[in-house]
């Protein structure tokens, strides 16, 4: 199965192999994500990050997927500052659980697991275990993290199927007016149709409501608001 976004060696974490393990968790962390225009998204933090990201959705095989856009083309990231910190007003959840991410096992329980390829040396980061294997204050704020994002994008999947089957997706390219009279660009991306929202039938409207879904279209709309950001970073970094 392939690795998600940025990871690369995922394992379950042990506290006997893993018992010096040190990870870097400062808000200078978040270099790996440099080149990544496109951050996936999850509808509880929908409402924290429209005023600074736009939200947007990727077509999928399956079904779509909920991204933040954070450039205007593959390969930059506007929201990433040379020291590795997140220069953005909101740091996305996805990003704040690297390099952790809950696992399945097939017949079990879920299990925490990590990108071991990212481990920092062992004079460097925090701890994840006391010396005698119990999980630190750290591992367990990692821990919850990464079990809410499981059960957010659980749910942003349902979302997405939602809008996917009520055909309120249309393809749409971003532009955001860059230095001069320029324009920037991003194409392949998703947004909801308001003229197919406003029309939507007192049922599916129900549905949506009943499902907690409505919020999050409207906040998703709102945040398209946040294009002109994007803009305003390109002229920044041009300048």
């Amino acid at each position: 199965m392939k690795n998600p976004l940025f990871y690369s060696k995922v394992i379950p974490l042990n506290s006997e192999a893993h018992r010096n393990l040190r990870i870097d968790l400062s808000a200078k962390r978040f270099g790996f994500a440099g080149q990544a225009h496109l951050i996936p998204a999850v509808v509880d933090e929908f409402g924290a990050a429209m005023p600074h990201l736009p939200i947007a959705f990727l077509p999928g095989s399956k079904q779509p997927a909920a991204v933040f856009v954070a450039g205007m083309q593959p390969g930059v990231n506007f929201f990433l500052a040379t020291d590795g910190s997140w220069s953005g007003g909101y740091v996305p959840a996805y990003l704040r659980r690297y390099p952790f991410i809950v696992g399945d096992v097939p017949n079990g329980e879920s299990v925490l697991c990590i990108d071991e390829s990212q481990r920092e040396p062992r004079e460097g980061g925090q701890r994840l275990f006391s010396d005698a294997g119990e999980p630190e204050q750290a591992l367990l704020q990692a821990r919850d993290l990464a079990t809410y994002y499981k059960h957010s994008a659980d749910r942003t999947d349902e979302f997405c199927a939602t809008l996917d089957r009520l055909n309120l997706l249309t393809s749409v390219t971003l532009k955001a007016r860059t230095q001069g009279d320029g324009n920037s660009v991003v194409h392949g991306l998703m947004i909801v149709n308001e003229e197919a929202f406003d029309n939507l039938s007192a049922d599916d409207v129900k549905d949506l409501h009943q499902k907690g879904f409505l919020k999050p279209i409207m906040q998703h709309l709102a945040s398209l608001a946040a294009i002109t950001k994007l803009g305003e970073r390109s002229m920044a970094e041009a300048a």
